[in-house]
């Protein structure tokens, strides 16, 4: 018996290598499961760490050292090893080794401004000397480039200054280098200390003599700063250092500051909905594959019944076929199987490599091997109810050449259960009662049940057609649609192409309807290319100020618009929004929305009594011409006329008004409870900092930009996001799998081909019109799946589209559009549908080239 097998595995080497592919595909999608979701909730965790910055990537704990009056009482308020023991050993396990800093405020008499002086370990390592050296003794100091070109009196390299007041036995210190440094920096936790108030670097031991000489002028403190190691951020470390992170901020004695909790909530939904989202994203494709396993053992034992119907003659009985079968298969099993381990850790490594952001190192995962081996267990049974079905039958049975023709709609059992499963599934999601992630299968189920339904009434129909063919003397149309209907395996190869084309078409649809829902929320979020949020400093500013600034670097408005915000008086309230209507209707975005925001309503500003304004109906149940009340620039809340109303206006919150900025600010001069906003319509870092410039001259403290790329780029590196874009992948490699079930119906009917196209052939049909026949034959079935499969997809996204996880956190305005998207949809249906026929086509030339040729094919 194993001679024989292997005799039978040399003579079909090609049964083998397809029968190993197919268990490999299986297995690798099974496996890599586990592998995605690992690698898909790191890159999760790694992107929001990444978007922390250099200044959230530390854990800093800060003790202050005010009324210590020598340096050893300041040692024990501040001291290092008290700090470092205020560190979690959840945190301890994430973060690197501590830098200690110590720094303080004083007064430079010579330079009369505010100068932070500070002394770091290692410091010296991380700063660019222009000129002098690094203070390592007493009473040196070095300073900025910034600071020699501030300082009011002309210090320079040698130059004496007093720290603090000039009181008796005040501390001299010597300037003994110039030097700059980079704010990207780790060690510094992305701060600049080249800035305005913070810009000189002494030693420790300078810095300590001052709590002597200078006490009342001088607030020191000390701190340990822990950068957090990225790699060892892992799903499973961060909510156990979050949770550590927030028993140390409940510290009395010092300040704690971590972003830990705030990268773990950003992340927390994300990482769940990975695990979600993955196994049923990929179980579409693993019924996919299953079905093309059924078609390819039940091919392979199809071809064989030759050969059991022999060693049923010698005696050997169903087990006995069984057995050579197995013997046979099994090399190709087991390189299928450990084939598919390696496939999924390949495709992890490129998803890893090329797609996810920051750098996922690779892991030994022993749930994806488990998995593995479950899913190889699965395929053994499969192939061995195929084998036992055929082996169960008699000796006449399997020397039968042709199998039974069948006759009007047949529907077997396991037809029938699997089409029952279906409308069940399809039933519970049309009705909601099936939501979140187990609605990704309902494509494949409406799909599934469509192609039960077309293989059950293929017979009866195309005979019908057929009849209708021939009677219009369309002799190579009727000779093509009887052939495909009585061909084996055609109904398995049409339900492959059918679930594949409604896959295929609705997660194009998918993708692209996902894409503009990000791109809309990005832009409600932002409301032009950026959004300059401008901080208050220590210097008093007004709205004035604001608009100065704008004007000194773009009087024309052509790139920067200002807006003036009042906060609500009260949680219940509402916010007011100054802005210039005509600035936003040229620069503003409004992407998702039907119709663009009516800023011109806003023109005129309305009457003094009820200005006019515009509000989001998704937060706020005002009509046009009603009125509102919200804050005013008299510092009380006054009465507003609705002009306008859109579904959500971009760059706009919640319970927020839009009122015409001018008119704003002729109420009064309120000075609090006032933000203030630039919108750009450039990202340009350039222009922005020239902006943020002019704002700090106007007596701003600086600006905080946030700009469209940006905001789009954090929806993009969501969950959600991901496995919208891995569907695409996913329906892809269930096309190869449909066209490898085309090619097997090709193949398995191969020999009752031959014999048809020599009775034809025989019986006077000309040669064109076989070859007509024979390539419309595989047209028809590559049309038949592709149209019926694309159909079903708009009906997949209408049952589908409300309960699909579009968002990791969904949004509270309107943004969200969930229909099918006709444009990408019907152009991937097109043309799947054409490189279908195209295939097809040139499959069918081939066979029938081939069937001309063979010897006795015109007798």
């Amino acid at each position: 018996m194993t001679r024989l097998a292997a005799i039978a595995r040399r003579h079909r080497f090609g049964h083998a290598i397809l029968f190993a592919l197919t268990v490999c595909l299986l297995v690798g999608t099974a496996a890599v499961d586990p592998l995605l979701t690992r690698s898909f909730s790191h890159a999760v965790v790694s992107f929001h760490a990444d978007a922390e910055g250099v200044i959230g990537s530390q854990v800093q704990i800060t003790a202050n050292g005010a009324g210590a009056t020598t340096p050893a009482e300041f040692e024990q308020r501040v001291s290092v090893p008290r700090l470092e023991k205020l560190l979690d050993p959840r945190v301890k396990a994430v973060v690197g080794a501590p830098i200690v800093s110590r720094f303080g405020t004083t007064q430079w008499l010579q330079a009369t401004v505010p100068v932070t002086v500070r002394s770091s370990e290692g410091q010296c390592e991380h700063v660019k000397l222009l000129q002098g050296h690094c203070p390592t003794a007493l009473g040196q100091v070095l300073v900025s480039e910034a600071t020699l070109r501030q300082a009011s009196n002309g210090l320079h390299l040698g130059s004496v200054v007093t720290l603090g007041d000039d009181i008796k036995g005040a501390l001299k210190g010597q300037i003994v280098g110039v030097y700059t440094m980079s704010a990207k920096d780790p060690f510094w936790g992305g701060v600049d200390i080249t800035a305005f108030d913070e810009r000189s670097i002494t030693s420790a031991a300078t810095l300590l003599a001052t709590v002597e000489t200078v006490q009342r002028t001088v607030s020191l403190t000390a701190s340990v700063s822990y950068p957090v190691r990225a790699s060892a951020l892992t799903p499973a470390t961060l909510a156990r250092t979050a949770a550590g992170g927030q028993a140390m901020a409940k510290s009395n004695s010092s300040t704690v500051f971590e972003s830990l909790s705030q990268v773990y909530a950003s992340t927390k939904s994300d990482v769940h909905q990975v695990g979600r989202i993955l196994p049923y994203l990929l179980l579409q494709l693993g019924l996919v594959l299953l079905i093309l396993l059924v078609q390819v053992t039940s091919f392979c034992a199809t071809v064989r019944r030759g050969e059991a119907a022999v060693l049923k003659m010698r005696g050997n009985g169903t087990a006995g076929v069984v057995r050579f079968g197995a013997r046979e298969f099994l090399p190709a099993y087991l390189v299928g199987a450990v084939g598919g381990v390696g496939l999924a850790y390949v495709v992890d490594g490129l998803v890893r490599h090329v797609w996810l952001p920051g750098s996922v190192g690779a892991s030994w995962n022993w749930t994806s091997l488990w998995v593995a081996v479950a899913t190889s267990l699965l395929i053994a049974m499969v192939w061995l109810l195929c084998w036992w079905l055929t082996a169960r039958e008699s000796i006449s049975a399997l020397l039968r050449s042709r199998p039974q023709r069948r006759r009007g709609g047949q529907l077997s059992m396991p037809a029938a259960v699997l089409g029952v499963v279906c409308l069940v599934g399809v039933i519970l999601t049309a009705t909601r009662n099936l939501t979140g992630a187990p609605v990704q299968v309902t494509p494949v189920l409406l799909a599934g049940l469509v192609a039960i339904i077309v293989g059950v009434l293929l017979a009866p129909l195309t005979a019908r057609l057929v009849r209708r063919l021939l009677s219009r003397r369309n002799a190579a149309g009727g000779l093509a649609v009887a052939q495909l209907g009585r061909r084996a395996g055609v109904v398995t190869a049409a339900s492959t192409l059918i679930i594949t084309s409604a896959l295929l078409t609705l997660s194009v649809s998918v993708v692209a309807r996902g894409g503009a829902n990000r791109e809309a929320r990005a832009a409600a979020d932002v409301g032009a290319q950026a959004l300059v949020d401008v901080t208050v400093g220590e210097a008093r500013t007004t709205p004035e100020s604001l608009l100065q600034a704008v004007h000194s670097v773009d009087p024309q408005h052509r790139q920067f618009s200002p807006v003036v915000g009042i906060n609500a008086s009260s949680p219940q309230g509402l916010s007011t929004l100054g802005v210039i209507p005509a600035d936003l209707a040229r620069i503003g975005v409004r992407t998702g929305l039907k119709q663009p925001v009516p800023w011109s309503a806003l023109e005129g500003g309305g009457s003094a009594s009820a200005p006019s304004a515009l509000v989001s109906t998704w937060s706020m149940k005002s009509a046009r011409g009603s009125t509102v009340t919200a804050p005013t620039m008299a510092d009380v809340d006054g009465s507003f006329r609705v002009a306008g109303t859109a579904p959500y206006i971009p760059g706009v919150g919640a319970r927020t008004i839009v009122v015409d900025l001018p008119t704003m600010l002729k109420a009064g001069n309120r000075p609090d409870n006032l933000f203030y906003q630039v919108f750009s319509s450039t990202q340009d870092p350039k222009r922005l900092a020239a902006l943020t410039a002019a704002v700090q001259r106007a007596g701003f403290g600086g600006t905080d930009v946030q700009t469209l790329d940006k905001t789009r780029a954090g929806y993009d590196a969501t969950a959600t996001a991901w496995a919208m874009n891995l569907s695409i992948v996913v329906s892809v490699l269930s096309v190869f799998a449909a066209l490898t079930s085309v090619v097997l119906v090709a193949l398995a009917s191969r020999d009752d081909r031959r014999r048809d196209l020599r009775a034809l052939r025989t019986g006077g049909v000309p040669h064109a019109v076989l070859r007509r026949a024979t390539v419309g034959e595989f047209v028809l079935l590559a049309l038949v799946g592709s149209v019926i499969g694309a159909l079903t997809a708009p009906v997949a996204a209408w049952l589908t589209g409300r309960s699909m996880l579009w968002w990791s956190d969904p949004p509270a305005m309107p943004v969200t559009r969930t229909g099918f998207q006709w444009a990408a949809g019907s152009t991937a249906a097109v043309c799947l549908a054409a490189l279908l026929v195209l295939v097809a086509a040139a499959f069918g030339t081939r066979l029938a080239a081939k069937s001309s040729q063979r010897k006795g094919f015109g007798v």
